[in-house]
């Protein structure tokens, strides 16, 4: 005699698919659902919530929703719980929207739309059926609307929070300010980051990044400089700047006009090389090979910039011995990043230095060691 299967053994089976992380798991999960109906066994709130989150974590969040309404037809209650991981499974739809189609601010993406519109539409269903609502139900819904730059409803939904009697947790916070990134709304990205700190909340890393993200989209220079150097000076290692915050920076600082910020460029890209976050000491660069391929024009510009300073620095007038100066190699890529190099070198820098591509390297470009004496000598005759 077989044992006998309940709606227990089927909710835990269906857990253990939600919780299996390959691709079509939650297949299983609906497949256990639509068997133990046919077997006559009425699944529970709970066996409901196991195969949302099973969708949820599959990617596939029309399901979960129609799950949902599954509930509403027997007239089962649904709960947090179940509510939460319907909302988690957009909150994670839109931010791999984002991540393929890049930002969609105002709707340019009719899945970005949907997922957005849905997670108010269930927020809403909550406090109408008198669903408690927390923590992660708000901040589920503020990262849906951030990745689909939906900024005032994501500070909306912090006001919401409020009222609800709930205090904004970080990630709350810094969804909210990536949603006024994506939108290039500085003020009220700007206003959060100041409400984080009033609620007693350290900002880390990833809300400095946010922040320096709306100014970079809205074009701020002097206030991203200006939180550089806060996270410089600050003795928090969770707000030290990594190569986000350097990428962000020093992009916007190139695409803003004048000597002032070329300098701030200039002193930005040392001091991250100082921490270590980029060209670092233990890695595959040295003083005369280094890997420009992975990094962005702006960075890869200063990081030009940056060489060609420290040779004079260091063979320069009174400087080290010129015996031990050497081809420079630089790693580009055969790629634009070959000839956007080529163009800083031969147009920015005076006197202008020209590079060679070795038949065998496409992607290298060397400058000379007789173009590199040249270029040293220039500087002390300016």
């Amino acid at each position: 005699m077989g044992m006998k299967l309940d709606v227990y053994f089927y909710t835990t089976a269906m857990d253990a698919c939600a919780k299996d992380t390959r691709r079509n798991s939650w297949k299983n999960a609906l497949s256990l659902l639509e068997e133990m109906k046919r077997e006559g066994i009425v699944p529970s709130e709970v066996t409901y919530g196991v195969a949302v989150t099973a969708c949820g974590n599959g990617g596939q969040w029309r399901k979960a929703l129609e799950l949902l309404d599954q509930m509403r037809d027997v007239k089962l209650k649904i709960n947090t719980i179940t509510y939460n991981s319907a909302i988690a499974a957009l909150s994670k739809a839109a931010r791999n929207e984002s991540k393929q189609h890049g930002n969609h601010a105002g709707g340019e993406s009719n899945d970005a739309e949907l997922l957005w519109e849905k997670s108010l539409d269930l927020i809403e269903c909550m406090e109408k059926e008198g669903v408690r609502r927390d923590s992660f139900t708000f901040s589920s819904a503020i990262s849906t609307c951030g990745a689909a730059g939906q900024w005032q409803e994501a500070v909306d939904l912090i006001e919401a929070m409020k009222g609800d009697g709930i205090k904004p947790n970080k990630f709350a916070y810094t969804s909210a300010i990536s949603a006024c990134a994506n939108s290039k709304q500085w003020e009220p990205a700007y206003d959060l980051f100041n409400h984080v700190k009033k609620d007693g909340i350290q900002p880390d890393i990833v809300a400095y990044n946010a922040l320096i993200g709306a100014g970079m989209t809205a074009k701020k220079p002097k206030e991203v400089f200006d939180l550089w150097q806060h996270m410089c000076q600050s003795r928090d290692a969770k707000v030290s700047p990594d190569i986000v915050t350097l990428t962000e920076v020093i992009a916007t600082l190139d695409s803003a006009a004048g000597k002032v910020n070329r300098k701030r460029v200039d002193e930005v890209f040392s001091e991250a090389v100082a921490r270590g976050v980029i060209m670092r000491k233990d890695s595959l660069d040295t003083s005369w090979e280094v890997d420009l391929s992975r990094m962005s024009f702006p960075v890869a510009r200063a990081a030009v910039r940056h060489l060609f300073r420290q040779i004079v620095e260091k063979y320069g007038e009174g400087g080290g011995d010129e015996e031990d100066v050497k081809d420079l190699s630089l790693l580009t890529g055969a790629s634009k990043m070959r000839e956007y190099v080529r163009g800083v070198l031969r147009d920015e820098l005076k006197p202008a230095v020209y590079c060679v591509v070795p038949e065998m390297a496409q992607g290298t470009l060397v400058a000379k060691e007789k173009v590199i004496r040249k270029y040293i000598e220039g500087q002390g005759q300016q």
